[in-house]
C-alpha cells in the first residue's frame, strides 16, 4: 500500500549523507565510507486513522534532529508502518525517543491507547545499503534469539565495532 504521507526521496537522504561526508578532511574520504552508523528498524502498529498523523509528526521530528542521518525505507501497510533510519549514535536515538513522547500522548488521547512500537538496532557502515528484507530478518532475529551484536535494543545496546 502506498503512503499518503509526504515521502522522502533518495535525494534527501543522499544530501544529508553528503553533508556529513563533507565534514571530512581531504585525507578522510575513504574512512568516511567505513564510518559506522546506527541503523534503526521501527515498526509502529495501531489504529490506522490516527497512525498516519503520528508517523508524519515523528518523521518531521526525526528530520530536524541533528543525530538523524536519514531515512532509508518507509513502508505503509495501513495499520502498520515500517521505517528504517540511520542515526549517529544510541544517545542521539534515545534523545529523539524522549522528545517524541508528546506525540505518543496525543495519539493515545485520540485513539484511546498507545501504538505498539517494535525497534531493532544494529551497526552498519555508511556505505552499506540496508534493505527492507534485512531489517525484517534482524527484527526476527531479535524476537527469536534476543539481543546480540546483529540485533539489539536501546535497553540492551551493543557498542559500535572498532576499526
Amino acid at each position: 500500500m502506498r503512503s499518503l504521507l509526504p515521502r522522502r526521496t533518495d535525494h534527501h537522504v543522499n544530501t544529508r549523507m553528503k553533508a556529513m561526508r563533507s565534514r571530512c578532511t581531504v585525507s578522510e574520504p575513504a574512512r568516511a565510507a567505513h564510518w559506522t552508523t546506527l541503523v534503526e528498524a521501527r515498526t509502529i502498529t495501531g489504529d490506522r486513522e490516527h497512525l498516519r498523523p503520528l508517523v508524519a509528526a515523528l518523521r518531521a521530528q526525526a528530520e530536524d534532529h541533528l543525530g538523524h542521518l536519514g531515512e532509508v525505507h518507509f513502508i505503509d501497510e495501513g495499520d502498520r508502518i515500517r521505517l528504517v533510519s540511520r542515526w549517529r549514535s544510541p544517545a542521539d536515538l534515545r534523545s529523539f525517543v524522549e522528545r517524541s513522547h508528546r506525540e505518543l500522548l496525543v495519539y493515545r488521547a485520540e485513539a484511546g491507547r498507545f501504538p505498539t512500537v517494535e525497534r531493532t538496532l544494529w551497526w552498519s557502515t555508511a556505505a552499506t545499503e540496508v534493505s527492507a528484507a534485512e531489517a525484517e530478518e534482524r527484527a526476527e532475529l531479535l524476537r527469536t534469539r534476543g539481543p546480540g551484536p546483529r540485533a539489539f535494543t536501546l535497553a540492551s545496546p551493543v557498542p559500535a565495532p572498532v576499526g
